[in-house]
């Protein structure tokens, strides 16, 4: 009887694991969408052995690897949501062993409690490959450990020096768990006297100075890691970075804290916490009492399990990264192109910082629509860097935002730049897919072919590059100019063909680009956002003949309602607009605007407010105000 009720008790604990596991992989899946964990570290994944044997010479070796490994992965939503499924699976069923051999059996609900910071730490977006298979590594050689509890504590202490070391060399800082486990484990196993304290004490300060000797660094920099790694991408630093540090202690500190709690509950029969194995003796009959006996704690333990379900829930509402979360869609879909996803996403987010707004910008460029929408999406009067994120110097932009720059600088032709960003990112970032298909376009253009070919040998053996990167040799091998890949012989008619030696700010660079080709769409349209951020409305009515290079019938919007601005002041609007007419429905809307301005004045809050509703998209509200976007308008 027993043995067939530990048949279906086994059962039964299968059919939990498979219900969690399908309850976190739609989690991960539609919730936190995995993908996005890709956008924040693209990395390689390399067909050979030069990456595992890079792994296996460092400390950690068993998380890097796993990192260069399945990282990649997550390219493919379903399968990066896999992996966050089977790894969360994993850390259930090894905390579900410490338990079981800390308390002599475990139970459903403590073996769950991990799952609270950790699906809030998915939620921060803090990449869950190193901490899940550091954290499986650590609880798997944990659980081993106390596997062992009953041996005399000297083997105990041979056996912690020799897992503590095995720890740091797989799993690195980490660590540290298995000293706070052992700790836990040791004050509950009998010994005499005080040796019960003094043992767990021994086992502290040895790991301590066991760790500080493996890495030959000092105790500070060995355990930096350990609560937050530090995160070089924009996109990869959380919103809150203090949240983020607690979520993750908490999340190191749930496992020690559940041990401590299963000694305790153990202890106690009945304990709700715990299985009814626990807590019961089966009975040999099957009477009626016995079987209720048997199912109360059961019961007890699905509430208590559903309460625990229901409290992620709430923490997950109350702390998930919504701005994270939408700042790395936008990403997503300007690498893609996907430039109506890119306004969709920061129409919802309503996001203002200038890595979103330079995204907004690329996008309402490559739709037509940058001149005639620009002003519906916050913008201030002056802030010119969310245009294309250029600093103050070129070594300040290469260290804040060089792939990015580098795009911006590619699109508009200015190739020898974009290649000094390109290297800076593989410089900063590592070998990124895009970086190196990046460098292979810029030395293709360039005719520097062999240079091209080493970045095409490394995309050659990674798994989701090589067809590319094969296609590509084939396309050189044909035809050395490449003159019939779109993207190179487009670029090569907008590069300019001399350096510019003096200070190179966004007005220079963009003149410069129309100087080498007039007929440069996205250097003119740029540079006419450009005039009208920094509303010199004189400047864009002496360069509307720009026009006449693109074939337009009529101005473009905000350039209309420029003109009327420009106009307003002189008594007519002074300017020739070659043939084109100011549209009716713009004059209309700028009389509308001029009447509705008269009764509430210019300069307040107030007034801002009361006139965002029905002028906030238009040029005319954000040259009297300084400022458009839905900050005068309550949000829906």
């Amino acid at each position: 009887m027993r043995i067939a009720n530990r048949g279906w008790r086994r059962v039964g604990w299968a059919v939990k694991l498979a219900t969690l596991m399908v309850g976190l992989y739609f989690y991960a899946l539609l919730r936190v969408r995995a993908e996005l964990f890709y956008q924040q570290s693209p990395t390689l994944f390399l067909l050979d052995w030069d990456h595992v044997v890079a792994a296996l010479v460092q400390t950690g070796w068993a998380v890097e690897l796993a990192w260069t490994t399945l990282s990649p992965l997550f390219l493919i939503d379903w399968l990066g949501a896999l992996i966050i499924a089977l790894l969360a699976v994993l850390i259930v069923m090894a905390t579900r062993w410490i338990v079981a051999n800390v308390a002599a059996e475990s139970g459903l609900v403590l073996n769950l409690v991990p799952l609270l910071p950790l699906c809030l730490l998915l939620g921060q977006y803090q990449h869950p490959v190193r901490i899940g298979v550091g954290l499986c590594v650590v609880l798997g050689l944990t659980g081993l450990y106390v596997r062992f509890k009953h041996w005399h504590r000297l083997a105990r202490g041979l056996l912690f020096l020799i897992l503590a070391a095995v720890t740091f060399w797989t799993a690195g800082e980490l660590v540290g768990l298995l000293v706070l486990m052992a700790v836990v484990v040791e004050w509950r196993v009998p010994c005499h006297g005080g040796w019960r304290r003094v043992g767990a004490a021994f086992l502290a300060i040895v790991a301590i100075v066991v760790g500080a000797w493996l890495c030959l660094r000092s105790i500070a920099d060995a355990y930096a890691g350990l609560f937050f790694p530090q995160q070089r991408h924009w996109l990869a630093t959380p919103s809150s970075p203090a949240l983020a540090w607690a979520i993750r202690a908490g999340l190191l500190l749930s496992f020690p804290l559940v041990a401590v709690a299963a000694r305790w509950c153990g202890r106690r029969p009945g304990s709700m916490f715990l299985s009814s194995e626990a807590a019961f003796t089966l009975r040999r009959s099957d009477d009626a009492a016995s079987i209720a006996t048997r199912f109360v704690p059961s019961r007890r333990e699905a509430i208590l399990s559903v309460l625990l379900i229901a409290v992620i829930a709430a923490a997950d509402l109350l702390l998930f990264d919504v701005a994270k979360k939408y700042a790395l869609l936008v990403a997503w879909s300007a690498e893609r192109e996907k430039w109506a996803d890119v306004l969709k996403f920061a129409n919802r987010a309503r996001l203002a910082d200038d890595w979103t707004m330079f995204h907004v910008h690329r996008a309402l460029y490559h739709r037509g629509e940058l001149l005639e929408r620009m002003f519906e999406y916050p913008q201030a009067a002056g802030a010119v860097r969310a245009l294309t994120l250029q600093a103050d110097s070129l070594m300040t932009t290469a260290q804040r935002a060089p792939l990015e720059f580098g795009d911006i600088l590619f699109e508009l032709g200015r190739v020898n730049e974009s290649q000094h960003m390109a290297y800076e990112a593989l410089e900063i970032f590592g070998e990124r897919p895009r970086t190196l298909q990046r460098l292979v376009y810029l030395h293709a253009i360039k005719g520097e072919l062999e240079a091209a070919r080493r970045f095409l040998a490394v995309l050659e053996r990674s798994l989701f590059y090589g067809d590319w990167a094969r296609d590509f040799l084939h396309r050189m091998d044909a035809d050395p100019t490449l003159s019939a890949v779109p993207l190179v012989a487009s670029r090569r008619a907008l590069m300019v063909e001399r350096d510019y030696t003096g200070s190179l700010d966004t007005e220079t660079m963009l003149l410069h680009l129309l100087e080498r080709n007039p007929r440069n769409q996205m250097a003119f349209e740029y540079l006419m956002a450009y005039y009208l951020l920094t509303r010199q409305i004189d400047t864009i009515a002496a360069n509307l003949k720009g026009f006449d290079a693109f074939g337009r019938s009529h101005l473009p919007r905000h350039c209309e309602e420029a003109i009327l601005i420009h106009g307003s002041g002189r008594g007519s609007l002074g300017v020739k607009l070659a043939g084109r007419e100011i549209r009716l429905e713009t004059r209309r809307r700028a009389e509308q605007f001029a009447q509705a301005l008269s009764r509430v004045g210019a300069g307040s809050v107030e007034a801002a407010a009361a006139l965002y509703p029905e002028f906030g998209d238009s040029y005319f509200f954000f040259y009297v105000f300084g400022r458009s976007g839905p900050r005068y308008s309550p949000r829906k």
